[in-house]
């Protein structure tokens, strides 16, 4: 089955449901609502997609994405499915009974962006405390714990600051010179 025919067969079961939908290299790339993704992650499956790559978020300031990066083992394809959800509410169906990678993946999805998955069967914090306020990687988050310099540049006031105090200077490093033509091993002159 070619990747062209992989995107007709999901454009004649799920029509407008799909959106940006094209075809690059062995990859079919889509995009859907969060209503719409548990369904096509289903068809997926029954048309042999048995391997789930990736599941992962993405944060565009105005919503949330589900990522799903699925391969079939049989027929050498890719499936880069983009799966809409709403910032303030984010949720979707839970696909780890199709995909058993999910399942961590989808917890990761929720501890690092919030996004809810219904259905899922172990639905809690994978990589932070249950009691840790907020989604790391949301593009909103804020947190002086995880980001101490939020001014591009500040690390260069900082060490002026510490020169301005009398910090001694730290050494300076010089590159690694280039192998010449006589020295093409990389070995130090005068060492072997």
């Amino acid at each position: 089955m070619t990747p062209e025919e992989i995107l007709a067969q999901l454009k004649e079961r799920f029509g407008d449901a799909l959106s940006e939908t094209e075809v690059k290299g062995a990859e079919v790339r889509l995009t859907t609502t969060a209503q719409n993704g548990r369904p096509v992650c289903e068809f997926l499956r029954e048309i042999g997609f048995e391997y789930l790559n990736c599941l992962s978020g993405a944060d565009w300031t105005t919503h949330l994405e589900v990522v799903y990066d699925i391969s079939s083992l049989h027929h050498s394809n890719k499936v880069h499915l983009r799966v809409g959800v709403d910032r303030d509410h984010p949720a979707v169906r839970s696909v780890s009974d199709l995909w058993r990678a999910a399942d961590w993946h989808e917890r990761e999805c929720y501890d690092l962006f919030g996004v809810q998955f219904d259905g899922h069967p172990d639905h809690r914090r994978i990589l932070l405390p249950e009691d840790w306020v907020g989604y790391p990687l949301r593009k909103d988050y804020a947190d002086e714990r995880m980001v101490p310099y939020t001014d591009y540049g500040m690390e260069e006031k900082v060490a002026k600051t510490e020169a301005a105090k009398g910090a001694p200077k730290a050494a300076k490093v010089e590159p690694p010179k280039p192998l010449s033509k006589n020295n093409l091993t990389g070995e130090i002159p005068g060492t072997a």
